[in-house]
Parts: C-alpha cells; structure tokens; sequence
C-alpha cells in the first residue's frame, strides 16, 4: 500500500480548516438562535396555593373570552368601560410587559396595561390622531408608583366618551379628559388576554387576584365601595353592581378554567401548554420597544454574534474565489443575512421564541463588519 506524503497530508487538513470552521460556526449559531427547541412549552401560570388567585411566572398567558362584534356592540354600546383588577406585581420591569390586554387583530391593540418600573401605562387605539403619543400609533394614559414590587395593589379604570379617570386602592382619581378607553371600535373579534402580549412577547411577573368588567364608568364613590368589598373578598356585592358584565374571583385553585360568576359562559382558560393568541413573523419592532439597557444589549449581542460568521465565511469564499474581494465580501453578507433570516422564521414556530426584522437587520450589520474586517487584514498582509 504506497504510502502518503506526510507535507500533502498537512496541506490537505489546512485547506480544509475553514470549511471545517464555517460549519462549526454555522451549526452553534443555528442552536444559539434556536434554543432551547422547545415547541410545546409549558405554560407558566399557577393557582396560588395559600390564597385565591394565579401567578405568572415567566412565559405564560391566561386566554378568553372572545367577543364577536355583536355581542361587543350590544355589551358597549355607549363606549363604556370600567376595568378592576386586583394584583401585586412581583419585579419592577426595565420593559413594558402586558398585564391585560384587549385584542381585536389589529395594532394598537384596542387597550393594554402595563406596567414600566413601578408605574401603571395604559395604552389604546386612539379614534382621532391628535390623541396619540408624539411620535406613536397610540394614546397613553397612566399613574406613578401605583404597582409597587411585592405589594397588593386594587386598580380601577373607568373610561367613557368624555374621558377616563385611574383609581389606587379606591383613592382619589387621576383624571384624563378627552382620554377614552374605548375610543375605537374593534375591528374584529375581541379577545381579553391576561399576563402577556398576544404574540407572547411580553410576559408579566406577579399575581393576579381579582377581575371585573363592567359596561359604564364606575363614579369615584362606587370605585372606592367596590375596593373595600375586595378587600373583603366579598364577591357577592360587587355581583349587585348594575353594568357588571365580567366577575373573576379566581376562587378555583384547580385546573385550567377560571369562571365568570357573572357569566358562567364566559370563562378565563390557563391551559398547561404555553400558546399566543397571535404570532409574528418577521415583525419591526413596534409600540413595545423601548430603548433602553436590555434592548442595547440585545442589538449588541444579534451584532457582535454574526461578526465570527462574516470572517469564517468570507475566509471559506476566499479559497473559491481568491482575487474577487467584492465578490467575497458580497457572498459572505448574504450567506450571513440568509442564515439570520433562516433563524428567524424558523423562530416564528418556537412559541418562546420572537421573530424580529430587527434581529435580522443587526445580524446582516455583524457579518459585514466581520467581513470587513477580515478584508482588511488579509489584504495588507
């Protein structure tokens, strides 16, 4: 058997050293982006165990009722709403996650709340342009400090034509003339949606232990009549509430179904399987972004993680095509953006996963600075 050359065997392996790289890079970058491969994951909701009550504990999400568009305008006919809920939020978020949220298919949604730090953001469709945010799709309203870390807090919301007012544990409204709630009619049919966006992109952290809807706006003495029946757990008498269309006491302590008692047809579902109400795919970032510390880190991380692509494959491209630099530079930032592209929309289908533009775009603007980078020392050596 002839035996081989020992220097033709050595240039054979370094020849074949950046390929042998680019799939190494190419295979930890597609289990980064698609980690952990999860597509049934479980949903983390959980009835309290010393009181009643339900605790979102990172990606989860409660569900239902849905309202057609009949029922909605038989229910809100006059654009009236009052929205109590019972909680205490369990950290003091950097990002604005979902609380409750009414959803009809389109964006803005038609009312979410949220909260930012330690504050109370209320944001809904507006019906005239001048009502919205400078430089944003929607109108906003809030309170400060009004969701302390740790601490049980009773919000009301009463909203009508002429405005809307928030209540703290039944205190003094903060007012907001011409500021209504339900200023746009729904689009489509309505879904309330509890701990989380409808893509599942941002979950809440806390407890949940009490909800009422009712179809007018509660005045201030109602307001402050209804937290104190909260506090005694005393369900019966906010049930003699004229215009209570929804009740969640949260009293089941088992099992996936949270009941109206106003309404037994209209229940909450906490199902065992993680699972938004809508996905995205390839979504620009949109009235939830916010530039702050977790969002740079982020674009860092989607940039700094593909400059290792752009120098490995623009070093694979080289041994193609040796003397081209713009074609190897070119090749390389598509085979980059078509691997983050890749990632992406294969993102769309792991539930705990967001499948953002955003993150294509910095991934395409880290493998041409990699690319780059390695034309620069390439060609002055």
């Amino acid at each position: 058997m002839p035996s081989r050359d020992p220097r033709a065997l050595l240039k054979s392996l370094v020849n074949g050293f950046p390929g042998i790289i680019c799939l190494a890079v190419l295979f930890s970058i597609l289990v980064a982006g698609l980690w952990p491969f999860n597509f049934f994951p479980k949903n983390n909701v959980a009835w309290l165990p010393d009181r009643d009550g339900v605790r979102f504990h990172g990606q989860g999400i409660v569900t239902g009722p849905v309202i057609d568009q009949k029922q909605w305008q038989r229910l809100f006919r006059e654009r009236a709403i009052t929205v109590e809920i019972r909680l205490r939020p369990e950290l003091e978020t950097a990002g604005a996650p979902c609380i409750l949220t009414l959803f009809d298919g389109k964006t803005p949604d038609l009312f979410t709340l949220r909260q930012w730090r330690s504050h109370l953001v209320v944001w809904s469709r507006p019906e005239d342009p001048a009502d919205r945010k400078k430089g944003q799709t929607f109108q906003e309203i809030g309170y400060r400090d009004a969701l302390p870390k740790g601490q049980d807090v009773f919000i009301a919301i009463a909203s009508d034509r002429s405005g809307s007012a928030i209540y703290v544990n039944g205190g003094p409204a903060k007012a907001y003339p011409r500021r209504s709630l339900l200023a746009a009619a729904p689009s489509g049919d309505a879904h309330l949606i509890l701990g989380n966006s409808p893509s599942g992109e941002g979950h809440w952290t806390g407890d949940i232990t009490g909800l009422a809807v009712y179809n007018r706006a509660l005045p201030p003495e109602e307001a402050a009549r209804d937290y104190e029946a909260w506090l005694r757990n005393d369900s019966f008498a906010i049930r003699q509430q004229a215009g209570l269309v929804a009740l969640y006491p949260f009293y089941e302590r088992q099992g996936e179904t949270i009941r109206n008692v106003a309404n037994p047809d209209e229940t909450l579902n906490m199902p065992d399987l993680f699972k938004p109400v809508q996905r995205r795919m390839l979504e620009w970032p949109g009235q939830e972004f916010r530039w702050n510390l977790p969002s740079l880190q982020d674009v860092a991380v989607n940039i700094l993680g593909f400059i290792p692509a752009g120098v490995l494959f623009s070093a694979f491209l080289l041994k193609t095509f040796p003397k081209k630099r713009l074609t190897v530079f070119l090749a390389a930032v598509l085979l980059g953006t078509g691997l983050s592209l890749l990632i992406e929309l294969a993102q769309a289908w792991l539930p705990t996963r967001d499948s953002s533009l955003a993150d294509v775009a910095c991934n395409a603007m880290g493998t041409v600075f990699g690319s780059a980078v390695f034309q620069v020392f390439k060609w002055r050596n």
